[in-house]
């Protein structure tokens, strides 16, 4: 067998061996948010993004050496949310697990504590890696019966080597608010709490800031609003407001000032 067939039959059986114990991603975590978006600054930050983009590929193929956007292996998955968020020089290591293990190590950000919300998660000195996802939960392409999932931190056969910590929150934190700040001065409404928005079109009132959450209920165009408060996720602003009654969100660009 030759080296590069050697090594590939090697890669594919390490990543078969991350085979989940038990799935932890329950049906609801699959068709909702998760507890990573937060109503602050860092939803809108780097951390926030690169999960964001991960999360959107679940449920696709798993596939050796691939890297999107239909399929994916884990190291490809790894570079695929940091590429579209950004932030692809922020992480090297390239396609692999283990080049990301020894370039972490090098650069002084390797440890095996105190993960951070998109922080890359190291399984078995390299053979697989996940992105971390706050609250002791991972997102990562796991094999090709189980595809891209959502799993517990420790939920895989391969124990945790550490974790390489790009910190990602903390380098876009302070630019992250600073354009926050600037678009919620510029959109309509003015943002102020208990100001009054009308919508532009027929609108969704949804039980959370995402096009995926429960609809609340319909809101004609025209409907007045009261505005609560406001996030940003995804890179849209969305509107926490009251309509008869029921409290949900909005998307900021689909209302004006009442």
């Amino acid at each position: 067998m030759g080296l590069t067939a050697g090594l590939r039959a090697l890669t594919a059986a390490a990543l078969a061996a991350t085979a989940v114990l038990a799935v932890t991603a329950t049906p609801a975590a699959a068709a909702g948010p998760t507890p990573t978006a937060t109503a602050s600054a860092v939803s809108a930050s780097a951390a926030s993004r690169v999960v964001y983009i991960a999360e959107a590929q679940r449920g696709k193929p798993y596939v050796l050496d691939a890297a999107g956007p239909s399929s994916f292996d884990c190291s490809g998955l790894v570079l695929y949310a940091y590429r579209m968020a950004g932030v692809a020089g922020r992480l090297g290591g390239g396609h692999s697990g283990y080049g990301m293990l020894a370039w972490g190590r090098a650069h002084h950000l390797f440890s095996r504590s105190n993960p951070q919300v998109g922080d890359v998660v190291v399984y078995g000195y390299g053979a697989h890696v996940a992105i971390y996802i706050g609250g002791s939960r991972v997102i990562s392409a796991l094999n090709p019966a189980q595809g891209i999932r959502i799993t517990g931190l420790h939920a895989l056969h391969n124990s945790v080597t550490g974790y390489i910590h790009t910190q990602l929150g903390r380098a876009a934190a302070k630019v992250v608010q600073s354009a926050s700040s600037a678009r919620t001065k510029a959109a309509a409404p003015s943002g102020s709490r208990g100001a009054l928005v009308r919508t532009r079109y027929a609108v969704n009132l949804r039980a959370a800031a995402t096009t995926s959450s429960a609809v609340l209920a319909v809101a004609p165009s025209g409907a007045q609003l009261r505005l609560i408060g406001s996030t940003v996720r995804g890179a849209k602003r969305w509107d926490h407001v009251v309509y008869l009654g029921r409290t949900g969100w909005v998307r900021a660009d689909l209302v004006r000032a009442g």
